[in-house]
């Protein structure tokens, strides 16, 4: 019987993806193992679209962003039928393992898949926002942390020269690893969690900003400026001062610690 593996990214894309991909497809090709990918995440292996990987497939592809396999997310394999028909998919291939990149939503896919039918499943964390289980840094978070300092980088000469207050708003979902990363890493003020904590209009009112904790005078002085000039944003995952003198306060549902003190 031949050893062969199978290996799908599903969700959204993670810088990286590519790196693993090779790096799985080359393990195993060097201990005789043969390795397929699934196109189109766990849509590819429902539908039964799959393509071989050799050595030569996956060269030139670790600086290459996305994923070559391609990736989306599959409303069929959230149902028991779908799951069923990518099982028999996968022994009609005469696949022994299948191997799972992707964030929390597709860890619960694999696991449903596992817990239905007896076929290993390994995953790989591979998500820019960090927030899963067994990893400290998943596939992607370094690449979307560095990214961010960048852009706040390039924007800090003018928030100086034009004396202004950028509000820096950063991915991550409900975890707000890149948002304390960026922010300590890139010298923010202060920290938002997700929520509209920002001067906004919606339906014709104005909302002056209110950040939730650490109400001080300069707080005040930014929440002034930020209404004078009309800034608005909705639905924030996570904002910071940029810049600010070098405190930092985090918001949360405990009491906010104090990182730095000036």
């Amino acid at each position: 019987m031949p050893r062969r593996l199978a290996i799908l990214t599903a969700g959204g894309d993670a810088p990286g993806m590519n790196a693993a991909i090779r790096a799985v497809v080359r393990t195993a090709n060097g201990a005789g193992i043969e390795v397929i990918g699934a196109r189109g995440g766990f849509a590819g292996v429902v539908y039964g679209d799959f393509m071989p990987l050799t050595n030569r497939s996956v060269s030139n592809v670790i600086q290459q962003g996305g994923t070559l396999l391609e990736t989306s997310r599959s409303a069929e394999f959230s149902t028991v039928g779908g799951r069923a028909r990518a099982a028999e998919n996968l022994r009609y291939r005469a696949v022994n393992g299948l191997i799972v990149l992707g964030g929390d939503g597709s860890l619960a896919a694999a696991r449903a898949f596992a817990s239905e039918h007896p076929m290993p499943v390994m995953f790989i964390p591979a998500t820019i926002d960090n927030d899963m289980p067994g990893t400290d840094n998943s596939i992607g978070f370094d690449t979307a942390v560095n990214t961010a300092l960048e852009a706040i980088d390039r924007i800090r000469d003018t928030a100086f020269a034009s004396e202004r207050l950028f509000f820096v708003e950063v991915m991550g979902r409900d975890s707000g690893f890149i948002a304390i990363s960026v922010a300590i890493g890139g010298g923010g003020a202060r920290l938002y969690r997700s929520g509209p904590v920002l001067a906004h209009r919606r339906r014709g009112r104005q909302h002056r900003l209110r950040p939730l904790r650490g109400r001080r005078r300069r707080s005040a002085q930014a929440r002034s400026k930020a209404h004078r000039s009309g800034l608005h944003a909705l639905d924030l995952t996570a904002s910071a001062f940029f810049p600010l003198p070098p405190k930092f306060v985090l918001s949360g549902t405990k009491p906010a610690p104090t990182l730095f003190s000036s």
